[in-house]
């Protein structure tokens, strides 16, 4: 974690291998503090997945004071990645967990926000709803 509270986003590629974005955090979406902005460059991969969230993610912690945690957030969404699952069963589950974790009391912000890199050609909605976990229009 920086000075300013963010963690660095993880990509997590082929679904069990994840690193850190090496990119110095700016202020949060939506907002504007006057905080320097720097762009940075990944080079994605088809299927990678930008997992960007919050301190109440990580930091959520059990009566005994047991934290979360980043290894076991980032296990988690390999594990689930690698399962096949679309992104938002994913989150579902994992806040399912967090919340079990937390006694289901937060005591933080808890948000998260996972980008699915699918490749450069343009796709159908046909073909990437069910990537993304949603219905198609008319079902």
């Amino acid at each position: 974690m920086d000075q300013q509270g963010h963690h660095p986003p993880v990509v997590i590629r082929g679904g069990r291998w994840s690193s850190l974005l090496e990119c110095p955090p700016s202020h949060p979406m939506g907002s504007d503090l006057d905080l320097p902005t720097t762009v940075c460059r990944e080079q994605l991969q088809p299927g990678d997945r930008i997992v960007l969230y919050t301190d109440g993610i990580t930091e959520a912690r059990t009566a005994a004071g047991v934290e979360f945690g980043l290894t076991a957030f980032v296990d988690f969404l390999i594990r689930h990645h690698a399962d096949g699952l679309p992104v938002p069963e994913t989150l579902r589950r994992l806040m399912r967990a967090l919340r079990q974790h937390h006694n289901d009391r937060l005591q933080d912000d808890a948000t998260i926000l996972v980008c699915e890199w699918l490749g450069p050609e343009t796709l159908s909605t046909a073909s990437t709803a069910p990537v993304a976990g949603v219905p198609l229009p008319g079902q």
